[in-house]
């Protein structure tokens, strides 16, 4: 075990970050790992599935560290705000009314990394839909998650040149 309760929050800090950073590398490396030795099951229903759960579990956890989540999309961007995608991304999120919300990546890393690897772009369509999935369902059993736009889709006139993804988050109670 780490022995954090010595370090300083900048440490702290620096540290969480770096191990995200690392953990976030190591499933990109898997993921490709697995297209290239594996294509039959890279876009199986249980290779999906593992991001879906990953997305509950995630969210499950970061119960444990929100005091008052709120309700409604209020609840849905508190959880989104202590996300992986708020640790790693530059992340827009707007309340569109009390149970709609839209969620952007601005400047998607994973498309920056992409592009470095020599790829036209990172699929993020359908792994990126089941995170968010689990992630939202574990928030509000009721949330549905729709994918606006993703790469490799061609991006719509209308979102401005940043916007890397763009995904709504509906919920079916529970006021804002």
């Amino acid at each position: 075990m780490l022995e954090i309760e010595d370090w300083s929050k900048e440490q702290v800090h620096q540290v969480m970050q770096e191990l995200l950073v690392s953990f976030n590398y190591m499933w990109f490396l898997m993921e490709g790992w697995i297209k290239d030795n594996c294509p039959e099951k890279a876009d199986s229903e249980a290779f999906h599935q593992i991001s879906e759960t990953f997305g509950a579990y995630q969210a499950k956890r970061l119960a444990k560290t929100i005091a008052d989540p709120g309700q409604g999309t209020a609840r849905l961007i508190q959880f989104l705000k202590h996300s992986h995608w708020c640790a790693f991304e530059n992340i827009e999120f707007s309340n569109i009314s009390g149970k709609e919300l839209r969620m952007r990546t601005l400047d998607c890393t994973a498309q920056k990394a992409a592009k470095k690897w020599g790829m036209d772009c990172y699929d993020c369509s359908k792994a990126g839909l089941r995170l968010r999935q689990g992630f939202f369902a574990q928030v509000d059993p009721t949330a549905r998650v729709t994918r606006v736009h993703t790469p490799p889709d061609e991006k719509p006139a209308a979102l401005p040149e940043t916007v890397s993804c763009e995904w709504r988050i509906c919920i079916q109670s529970r006021g804002a």
